[in-house]
């Protein structure tokens, strides 16, 4: 193992995130506060209260200043995962190709690199064939996904993928040192050796 000198934890030793305040959130919708969202998540105060002002402005939440401390109500359900906003309430498209990626090949159980570029292309997220080629490739490296069918350049067949390790709803993160975070279960995975 080795030690890190960066002075940043490192990405698989991770703190509550506007995943776990969303979370809170659902779990009581009628009526939440603050503190109530702080012992749930575990996030730090301005942290919950940055992400409220965000859904607030987006229109997912209410807030009741009538009372104290004030009372929040979740109006708008966006699913399982937090939406990802700005601090004007507008969405937030960085990172959407590879959630869409990651959805579509949940969805597919069998496909191509261009099966996956074009399910996850949408009318706000564009996803390039190469941008997909490269996710499954590097899935593929780390042991998510199986081929089915290899690839024939000669006949202009492209290989034919499964996926094979399904974690959880959030897509596996491509690190810079070749390997994949997996947000589902805070492990890294490195390519596999054949």
């Amino acid at each position: 193992m080795t030690k890190n000198t960066s002075g940043r934890p490192p990405v698989h030793e991770r703190k509550p995130s506007r995943q776990d305040i969303w979370e809170a959130i659902v779990a009581n919708k009628e009526g939440f506060t603050l503190g109530f969202l702080r012992e749930r998540s575990l996030a730090n105060k301005k942290t919950i209260s940055d992400y409220l002002k965000c859904l607030v402005a987006a229109g997912y939440v209410t807030k009741d200043e009538t009372v104290y401390p004030p009372s929040y109500q979740l109006v708008k359900d966006g699913g399982h995962h937090a939406p990802r906003l700005r601090p004007d309430g507008t969405p937030v498209s960085h990172g959407a190709g590879i959630e869409n990626m990651w959805r579509s090949m949940y969805m597919l159980k069998e496909f191509t690199y261009e099966d996956i570029a074009a399910h996850a292309t949408t009318t706000s997220v564009t996803v390039l064939p190469r941008t997909a080629k490269t996710y499954v490739y590097q899935l593929l490296r780390c042991g998510y996904l199986k081929v089915l069918v290899k690839a024939s350049p000669a006949k202009g067949k492209l290989a034919k993928y499964r996926l094979i390790r399904d974690n959880g709803p959030l897509p596996p993160k491509v690190q810079r040192v070749k390997r994949i975070f997996d947000p589902n279960t805070n492990e890294v995975f490195e390519e596999v050796q054949s």
